[in-house]
């Protein structure tokens, strides 16, 4: 319980006035969910019709992510607002993209990658304006060499495809750019609905191995994108540049969350 420990600890400095940011990610263990009785465990602290939908997913590792997924967002939000599990209440919008019913200070974001599940929260002074946040995992997975680049075109700017051609690096170029532009589909809650080629992020032909934080603009929002690494996938969160000034860490700190940190929270917190 040393994660969970170290984000209440944070978590609840962020009171009145002061903002927290942070990412949280728990890598999908499939041999360890693999074992029914911690599979049905963690089950249990889902309302029924979310695990009918995971057990309606086709393949066992498409049901684990969207276990973890579904976890980890119960967790967070939870976590965050000091709300028991059982009271923390969803909505959604006309996309599909979940919001908090409870409390409108906590923005957050999901997102599904290869190996892991992520959710990025703000944690804002309360407000009666809702913000929104995105997040995206982008693996390196995803690209398939030089050659197939082209079958791609569509999905970037003309400045974008050009840059990407010209690096030394098109494997990490491709896995960040792609990271930056469903993020930010992740902050409008628009999804697949969107035009990727028009969300354009210019020259870029590197990805710093400390991470990054990209500044632009889109339809007269200025935008922070914070983005860093996560074994062999890139985490990116964007959120509004107005709200990131709040948050004193500066990019949000990443939290490693265990499947066993999972059960043990969800066990010790059950009222019912």
């Amino acid at each position: 319980m040393v994660q969970t420990i170290e984000v209440l600890n944070e978590v609840s400095k962020a009171a009145g006035e002061s903002w927290w940011a942070g990412v949280f990610v728990v890598e999908v263990k499939e041999d360890v969910l693999a074992d029914e009785f911690t599979f049905e465990a963690l089950m249990r602290a889902l309302p029924l019709d979310s695990q009918a939908r995971i057990l309606n997913k086709k393949s066992f590792h498409d049901r684990c992510s969207s276990l973890c997924s579904q976890l980890l967002q119960l967790f967070g939000c939870s976590l965050a607002t000091g709300l028991n599990f059982r009271e923390v209440e969803f909505e959604t919008g006309s996309f599909g993209k979940p919001f908090l019913a409870n409390d409108h200070s906590l923005p957050f974001s999901m997102s599904t990658g290869e190996q892991c599940v992520a959710m990025s929260l703000v944690k804002c002074a309360k407000t009666a304006k809702y913000q929104d946040i995105g997040i995206d995992i982008a693996s390196v997975c995803n690209y398939s060499g030089r050659e197939e680049l082209e079958l791609f075109k569509e999905v970037f700017s003309e400045g974008e495809f050009k840059a990407l051609l010209s690096s030394s690096d098109p494997c990490t170029v491709f896995t960040y750019l792609w990271s930056l532009k469903e993020s930010y589909t992740k902050f409008t809650g628009t999804g697949l609905n969107t035009d990727l080629s028009l969300i354009d992020f210019g020259n870029t032909t590197f990805f710093p191995v400390k991470g990054a934080s990209t500044y632009k603009t889109f339809d007269g929002v200025s935008l922070v994108f914070h983005s860093q690494w996560f074994n062999n996938e890139i985490i990116t969160t964007c959120m509004p540049r107005s709200m990131s000034d709040n948050i004193r860490t500066g990019r949000p700190k990443l939290y490693t969350i265990s499947l066993s940190t999972l059960l043990d929270y969800f066990i010790e917190n059950d009222d019912i």
